[in-house]
C-alpha cells in the first residue's frame, strides 16, 4: 500500500510511490516565547528560568493544567506510524500491527526517538457480533507503558515506570486480551521487565498483571474498575546486608461517569495509534460547538499498596498505602465551557513509582504526612467570527508535605538540638522544596498556592493556532539556598509573587 513507509526511518529515497504525509501523525510543532516569572530580576535564584526566552517546559505550566496528559503542550514531536490492517486467511479474523515511535525533541536540542507502544494484534469477531464487538489479542513487543490502570493520565499507574526506571532501559513489553461486547468490555493482561537483582548481581525477569473491566449501565452511565499486580524486585539497601526483601506492589482504580452529549473522553497518551486510510483519524480536530448544553461528569479512586524497607526494623519490610481521589466536570452550554477540577494524593501515591522517600523505604513512624489537594474552575467562550476562545482559570492547592520526627536523644540518631527537623513539600515525584527549620516562632508548614490564568486561543486554521496565556502565582513555598553567617547553606524564602506568560505559535496535525 505503502512503499515509502520507511523512508521516515532511512532517510532513502525511492521513484517508485509517493510518501504518504499521514505516516506522521500526532505532530506537533510550537514556537514558545515566554517568562515563568518576571518579578524575578537577573542573578536572582529560583527553581524556574528567570528570564523570558524562546522555549518553555513543566516550570511555565501550574498545578491545573496538562491533567489528561505527560507532556507540558509546548513540545515539538511527532510520531511516525507504520501500520497495517489485513484481513487473516481465516473468517473472522483480522491482523493489524504499528510500529510507532515518538520523535521528540531534547531541552538542550536534538531529538530522542523511543518506542512509542509499538503493537501487533489479532482481532476476532464471532458471526452475529456488531462491528465493535470482538475478542483481541494485542502484543505490545518494546514498550507497554500506554496499557496502564487508571483513568486520568495524572493518576493513573501500571506504565513502564511500575517497575523503577531500573527497567526502562531493556524496555517493559507486554500483552493484553481483550473481550468486547456492545455495552460492556473485559481485558487481562500482563508485562515483564528484566531489574538487576542487587543480591546476586544479575538480572531477572519481573512480572506484572492487570486486569479490568467496564460496562455502560445506561447510555450515559459508565462504571470501571481494574487491578494489578507487580513485582519491583528486592530492596537495594537490603541486599546490601545480605537480606533479600522483595518489593510488591498492588492496586485498585475505580471510575464513574455520567455523560449527557458527550462520550466518555480518554487521554490520547492512552490510545494506540494508527493511520488507516479507511479510517481517517482526527486528534486535533476543532473544536465543535453544535449549542445546547452537553456534560460529562467523572468520579475516580485508586487505593495502591507496596511494601517497602522499615525504617524503624532492622532488615524488615512493611506495606505502604497510597491513595488517589479525582473528580473531573465538562460542560458545554452554546459557545461556553466550563471545567471543575479536584484532586487528592496522598504523598506515598505521589513517590509510588519511585518507590518511597527516600527509595524503597517506608517513612519513619512519627512523621507527619500530608497529602496534596486542589480545585480549579474554568471558563471559556469562543467567538466564532474571529476563531478566538478567551478564557479564564482559577485554583488553590494544599502541596503534599512531610516533616521528619524529632530524632530521639540517647538514640541512634542525634540530638534535636544539632539536627532539627524541616518541612519538605513535595510538588511532584521527586520535586521538592525544603523549608527553614522555623517560621517566626513556630515550625515551617506547607502553606496554600494560589494561581490565576488569563488565557486566549487564535485558530489561525484548521492546523495552526496562535496561544497566549498570562498567569499570576502566589506560593508562599518557594525556597532558595543561601549561606548562613557560617558559611553553610540554608533554606530561605523566596519571594512567593510570580507573574508569567506564554506565547506560543503551534501547528497540530
Amino acid at each position: 500500500m505503502k512503499t515509502l513507509q520507511t523512508l521516515a526511518l532511512t532517510g532513502l529515497t525511492a521513484l517508485s510511490a509517493p510518501a504518504w504525509a499521514g505516516d506522521f501523525v500526532d505532530t506537533r510543532l510550537s514556537f514558545v516565547f515566554a517568562d515563568d516569572n518576571v518579578l524575578a530580576g537577573a542573578g536572582e535564584t529560583t527553581p524556574n528560568s528567570p528570564n523570558a526566552r524562546f522555549g518553555a517546559g513543566n516550570q511555565n505550566t501550574q498545578f491545573y493544567d496538562n491533567f489528561n496528559t505527560k507532556f507540558s503542550g509546548f513540545e515539538s514531536l511527532s510520531n511516525v506510524v507504520l501500520y497495517k490492517r489485513m484481513p487473516a486467511f481465516f473468517e473472522g479474523l483480522t491482523t493489524e500491527a504499528a510500529l510507532t515511535l515518538l520523535v521528540l525533541e531534547r531541552p538542550s536540542g536534538g531529538v530522542d526517538i523511543l518506542d512509542n507502544s509499538s503493537y501487533v494484534r489479532l482481532n476476532y469477531q464471532p458471526p452475529g457480533w456488531g462491528e465493535k464487538e470482538g475478542i483481541s489479542l494485542t502484543g505490545f513487543p518494546v514498550s507497554a507503558d500506554r496499557f496502564r490502570l487508571g483513568y486520568a493520565y495524572r493518576i493513573s499507574w501500571g506504565g513502564s515506570p511500575i517497575f523503577t526506571n531500573r527497567a526502562t532501559a531493556a524496555g517493559v513489553p507486554g500483552a493484553k486480551l481483550q473481550l468486547t461486547r456492545d455495552r460492556w468490555y473485559a481485558y487481562l493482561g500482563g508485562k515483564t521487565a528484566l531489574v538487576l537483582n542487587d543480591l546476586i548481581l544479575e538480572q531477572e525477569t519481573l512480572y506484572g498483571v492487570m486486569a479490568g473491566a467496564g460496562w455502560d449501565i445506561l447510555e450515559t452511565l459508565r462504571v470501571e474498575a481494574g487491578g494489578g499486580y507487580f513485582q519491583k524486585g528486592i530492596v537495594p539497601g537490603l541486599a546490601n546486608q545480605s537480606i533479600e526483601a522483595g518489593v510488591n506492589a498492588a492496586g485498585v482504580s475505580g471510575q464513574v461517569v455520567y455523560h449527557v452529549g458527550v462520550p466518555v473522553g480518554t487521554s490520547v497518551d492512552f490510545r494506540l495509534y494508527k493511520n488507516d486510510p479507511e479510517i481517517y483519524q482526527r486528534f486535533f480536530a476543532p473544536e465543535q460547538y453544535p449549542g445546547g448544553l452537553s456534560y460529562s461528569l467523572s468520579l475516580e479512586g485508586s487505593y495502591l499498596t507496596q511494601t517497602l524497607q522499615d525504617p524503624d526494623k532492622f532488615g524488615a519490610t512493611k506495606p505502604q498505602g497510597a491513595v488517589a481521589l479525582a473528580f473531573q466536570g465538562r460542560a458545554k452550554l452554546n459557545r461556553f465551557r466550563f471545567n471543575a477540577l479536584a484532586l487528592v494524593r496522598s504523598l506515598s501515591f505521589i513517590q509510588f513509582d519511585v518507590p518511597g522517600f527516600p527509595p524503597f523505604q517506608d517513612f519513619p513512624t512519627g512523621t507527619v504526612l500530608k497529602p496534596e489537594v486542589f480545585g480549579a474552575l474554568g471558563v471559556d467562550y469562543n467567538i466564532a467570527s474571529l476563531h478566538l476562545t478567551p478564557g479564564f482559570i482559577f485554583g488553590a492547592q494544599q502541596p503534599a508535605s512531610f516533616r521528619s520526627p524529632v530524632p530521639l536523644v540517647g538514640g541512634s540518631n542525634p540530638p534535636p538540638a544539632l539536627t532539627g527537623t524541616r518541612t519538605v513539600v513535595v510538588r511532584d515525584a521527586n520535586q521538592l522544596s525544603i523549608l527553614p527549620s522555623t517560621c517566626g516562632s513556630g515550625d515551617c508548614e506547607a502553606e496554600l498556592i494560589w494561581s490565576a490564568k488569563a488565557t486566549f486561543r487564535w485558530d489561525l486554521s484548521e492546523t495552526v493556532a496562535a496561544v497566549g496565556e498570562v498567569y499570576y502565582t502566589y506560593d508562599t513555598n518557594r525556597t532558595t539556598f543561601e549561606d548562613d553567617v557560617t558559611g553553610i547553606a540554608q533554606p530561605n524564602f523566596e519571594k512567593p509573587h510570580a507573574l508569567g506568560f506564554n506565547t506560543l505559535l503551534q501547528a497540530r496535525f
